[in-house]
């Protein structure tokens, strides 16, 4: 198990199952970061989804605005944690009694999770479609967002599984006439798998509007990276290496990989490169003197502090450098 989660876990234990005293830690982050983590596929079966069931219970009493939400998600990994163990056991029992008079009350109807465990939840990577290139569905929600880790909602969405490669914008060039894109004949840049940079706002845009789609928010972007639980990076919060992303290369000889090169890259959502090799335009603007636009996901010359999820830069629109690309996304 992952040793944040098992840390909560003991939390969790501690001080609402124990009733020991212990440091005050942010809960509502914590439970976010349970949740994505007990959805992931081959986690959702661990008997230890209980204690987000616990503390999800508490905070319903706790956050009175979401008690609901809290109360629901208590009894989905409650029920869960019955189903897969079979056991009875106080800390558990009582709160589902608890839970069920208060959806009773309020005439709230709630599925029962005594199912067999894998048709009880889905894993969060949902649905994977093809596209003009596979894109991922993000579901819809809250999420923490941004380096103070702000909760955010947003509607569902499609993301490209890969930034838009040069074979995809090649493509798009020779179907619409359009210029080919700056470096076109940089070696070091010009696989057709890798990432297309040399491409300025407006260009992105239409290639987006081409196939049908369109940038990202920055919104959008960061919750398809960093799930919601506020990960580091994509993967969670481990180091970055050479499996998980494209960076710490020289900026005049370095070069990008294949989209498909890193093994390791996927986010929860399982959307891969969104650390490394390229930065990608996003739709969100910033109005100072003039009209600039948030690039997120650092690339293959950074460090590995530029490619964190919440790092954002700013690009002018016209801009068309050798470390900007983009990838596309598209309502669900």
């Amino acid at each position: 198990m992952d040793e944040q989660i098992r840390h909560l876990n003991e939390y969790v234990y501690a001080k609402y199952v124990d009733g020991m005293r212990v440091e005050d830690i942010d809960e509502e982050a914590a439970c976010a970061q349970m949740q994505a983590w007990f959805q992931q596929p081959g986690n959702a079966n661990d008997p230890e989804c209980v204690y987000l069931g616990i503390l999800a219970f508490e905070l319903g009493y706790e956050v009175e605005e979401k008690q609901v939400e809290y109360f629901t998600m208590s009894k989905t990994w409650l029920d869960r944690h019955k189903a897969l163990t079979g056991e009875a056991w106080d800390a558990v029992d009582d709160r589902i009694v608890d839970l069920n008079e208060f959806f009773a009350e309020h005439g709230i109807e709630i599925e029962d999770a005594d199912m067999p465990a894998e048709q009880a939840m889905a894993p969060v990577v949902v649905e994977e479609i093809e596209d003009h290139g596979p894109m991922m569905l993000v579901p819809g929600g809250s999420f923490l967002f941004g380096h103070e880790k702000d909760t955010v909602n947003v509607s569902a969405f499609y993301i490209d599984k890969y930034p838009v490669t040069n074979r995809e914008y090649e493509a798009f060039c020779r179907a619409t006439g359009y210029r080919f894109p700056k470096y076109w004949s940089e070696k070091r840049l010009k696989h057709p798998d890798a990432p297309v940079v040399g491409v300025s706002f407006a260009d992105a845009q239409k290639y987006s509007r081409w196939v049908g789609k369109h940038l990202p928010t920055e919104e959008q972007w960061e919750k398809a990276c960093r799930g919601v639980d506020g990960r580091t990076f994509p993967w969670g919060d481990d180091d970055v290496t050479e499996e998980h992303a494209c960076f710490g290369r020289d900026a005049a000889k370095g070069g990008t990989d294949p989209v498909h090169a890193h093994g390791k890259s996927a986010s929860p959502y399982g959307v891969c490169e969104m650390a490394g090799n390229v930065w990608e335009w996003t739709a969100t603007s910033v109005v100072d003197t003039e009209t600039i636009h948030v690039i997120k996901g650092g690339c293959y010359n950074d460090g590995q502090d530029l490619l964190r999820g919440d790092m954002r830069l700013e690009a002018v629109p016209k801009d068309k450098f050798e470390n900007i690309g983009f990838r596309c996304v598209k309502s669900a």
